[in-house]
């Protein structure tokens, strides 16, 4: 008797159970649909795998199993924040730009030393058409440029320029790929230095020397020698 008892008792807590985890389960579902069509909203397919390779990256740096390459850290940071910063914006005001054009240009603004293997582990091709001025160069396509544009003003001038301003952003780059370690004579006797902003915009101008009629103009004539 007691037995029965105790399934009946058991029997009837289940019945009553059953609206309760409904009305529980039903809005916890219903919110996650929303949340997931919203991410759908906010971010593409390909953003989303985007989204999942940075996210993977950071990981395995901070579990430690397994350090990351630098560049591919620093850029999944970047790209990590800036999902941040479009969510805080969409959700704030009407913002048309999508994920992909919003970050782009931050992505830009990284100190990578090897853009070629950045491109190809976030698959960055794929938000870049072929005529997109956000296509950036490599470490050794911009040493190359700078070396054949150093021999140009040779054959130009006769001799190589003695000084060349050169991007700040492309020093650093330089910097980080080892350019200017010692025994490392990619520009010869040219001196390079970084400037912030060089006029027209260019990416690197030589400071070209004084013309020899004009060089010791500066001299008052009245001093004796």
């Amino acid at each position: 008797m007691a037995r029965l008892i105790g399934k009946l008792i058991g029997l009837i807590i289940n019945i009553i159970m059953i609206p309760i985890v409904i009305v529980l389960v039903i809005p916890m579902g219903v919110l996650k649909a929303r949340r997931a069509k919203k991410s759908r909203l906010l971010f593409t397919g390909e953003e989303q795998a985007l989204l999942a390779k940075a996210q993977r990256a950071i990981n395995m740096e901070n579990n430690g199993l397994l350090s990351p390459d630098r560049d591919l850290l620093e850029v999944a940071r970047c790209i990590e924040d800036a999902r941040c910063d479009y969510q805080i914006i969409k959700n704030r005001e009407r913002f048309d730009a999508s994920f992909s054009e919003f970050v782009l240009p931050k992505i830009e603004e990284c100190q990578v030393m090897d853009w070629d293997n950045v491109i190809s582990y976030f698959e960055l091709s794929r938000f870049l058409s072929s005529d997109s001025h956000h296509e950036v160069p490599s470490v050794q396509n911009l040493l190359r440029a700078l070396q054949n544009y150093i021999a140009g003003y040779k054959n130009e001038h006769g001799f190589h320029p003695k000084t060349v301003m050169l991007d700040h952003n492309v020093h650093m780059m330089f910097a980080h790929a080892g350019i200017y370690r010692n025994g490392n004579h990619y520009f010869g006797e040219t001196e390079i230095i970084p400037v912030a902003n060089i006029e027209g915009g260019a990416t690197w101008q030589a400071v070209d020397p004084a013309p020899a009629s004009d060089r010791f103009d500066n001299f008052d004539d009245d001093i004796p020698f």
